[in-house]
């Protein structure tokens, strides 16, 4: 195959793999309503189907096309035993106009994803080398442990979800290709895109939806980004996935959103050592959250699945001896303060600057204040505290990091924001859907 129909079969199989999540729910519904659930469906098959490959690696196992074939079989007859009360919101699809641009300039980045080659050294360096290696070697501990025999991978701790799926697409093209990397990412991102609108349709009114889409969609960093071929931009759509999950169930208690908070917390926990730190700080806050309602049961049940699926991987790094990028014992053993300065003032001006991200993440402050002052409730704080806590975590993950912070910053602060723009695109249009009802 060549890149358009390698690439697109993998992910057709993905989407299938959801769609098998969502069959007996979707049973009774109208065609046009089962599309609009695709980009849901994609995100949930990419994520089950790439942890188990990934799973089945640490198991032993080479990560061939056979393999993610067997993975696919065996998650969506899972999946057909499942059945849930989908919601049967509905709202008239008033201005189309907006919604129409959005689904635009969304073709275009997957134009623009498909006929790029990633300009990030890591998507070729290391993330889809190690993918190779797990498709013709496996998991082989020699080239994640510095030793005589080999050169061992850079960052041998990271989790390797993206690599498993982005090897997946070599293999189905037939070729080594690093375009796939960048037609991978696009196709997660217009995923994104439509799942937060479909998760959305109808308890926020399409104006304030439409809008808010398009906010992201304008932001030129998330498509340069998608042409990175960049790790970050997927573990920041499964973050973001993972909080609308958790806010879907606190409202609503619909437990669908249950299964896309757990699905989307898995996968980000596979694709980079900090998706743990995330995803735990995106629980506590929901947990705040959810306390008063009540609802804490089933939120806590998702984070201890996402929590234990952390554990293969750990063990599998503990029983060989691979090193850790900031060794555990490090992490309390703080640099100077000229260093979470540096951090701090580097990673605000990313998040703040408005000729890459506009004005999201000040939107979503603004909109937490407005709704706080005119009501006096604290539940209007907490996405910017969900927020905060995340910036402090990436301050402190530099600060104490021993590698030099100027090099630290100056190659990585821009793509480690991604996941709190992501989440906080996600939950723009949700507060002010709050205020206009309010």
């Amino acid at each position: 195959m060549t890149l358009v129909p390698g690439v697109a079969a993998v992910n057709l199989v993905f989407a299938g793999v959801g769609y098998a999540f969502l069959a007996r729910s979707l049973r009774a519904r109208s065609w046009a309503e089962r599309v609009s659930w695709a980009g849901v469906a994609l995100l949930i098959g990419a994520g089950t189907v790439g942890t188990l490959v990934f799973f089945a690696a640490i198991a032993g196992v080479r990560s061939t096309l056979a393999v993610a074939a067997a993975c696919a079989v065996a998650a969506a007859a899972a999946g057909s035993f499942l059945r849930f009360d989908l919601p049967q919101r509905r709202a008239r699809p008033s201005n189309s106009l907006l919604l129409g641009v959005v689904g635009a300039i969304c073709v275009l980045g997957l134009v623009g994803g498909f006929r790029s080659a990633p300009w990030l050294d890591d998507a070729w360096g290391i993330w889809l080398p190690k993918g190779l290696a797990l498709w013709h070697h496996g998991l082989d501990e020699r080239l994640f442990v510095p030793n005589g025999q080999f050169v061992a991978f850079g960052v041998p701790d990271y989790p390797l979800w993206w690599s498993a799926v982005t090897s997946l697409d070599v293999q189905a093209v037939g070729h080594i290709d690093v375009r796939v990397m960048c037609a991978q990412v696009a196709l997660l991102t217009v995923a994104f895109v439509s799942a937060v609108a479909r998760l959305l349709w109808g308890y926020v009114r399409p104006s304030v939806l439409a809008g808010g889409l398009l906010l992201l969609v304008l932001c030129s960093e998330l498509w340069r980004h998608v042409q990175g071929g960049v790790a970050d931009l997927p573990l920041a759509i499964y973050v973001a996935l993972f909080a609308l999950g958790l806010v879907v169930w606190i409202e609503t208690e619909e437990a669908f959103a249950l299964l896309v908070a757990g699905v989307s917390g898995v996968t980000a926990v596979q694709i980079k050592t900090e998706g743990i730190a995330e995803v735990l700080i995106v629980a506590a806050v929901a947990a705040i959250a959810a306390l008063p309602r009540g609802r804490l049961r089933g939120l806590g049940l998702v984070t201890a699945v996402v929590a234990a699926s952390a554990l293969p991987w750990l063990l599998w790094r503990w029983a060989h001896d691979v090193p850790s990028r900031t060794p555990l014992a490090d992490t309390f053993e703080f640099g100077n303060a000229g260093r979470a300065a540096d951090a701090a003032g580097e990673l605000a001006g990313r998040l703040l600057d408005p000729l890459s991200w506009l004005v999201v993440v000040p939107l979503l402050v603004a909109l937490g204040l407005a709704g706080y002052l005119r009501d006096r409730r604290i539940e209007w704080l907490f996405p910017t505290l969900g927020l905060a806590a995340g910036f402090a975590f990436l301050v402190w993950a530099y600060w104490t990091n021993p590698d030099p912070i100027d090099y630290l910053l100056t190659t990585s602060a821009y793509r480690t924001i991604d996941p709190l723009v992501l989440s906080a695109a996600v939950f723009v249009p949700l507060q002010a859907e709050y205020l206009l009802r309010r």
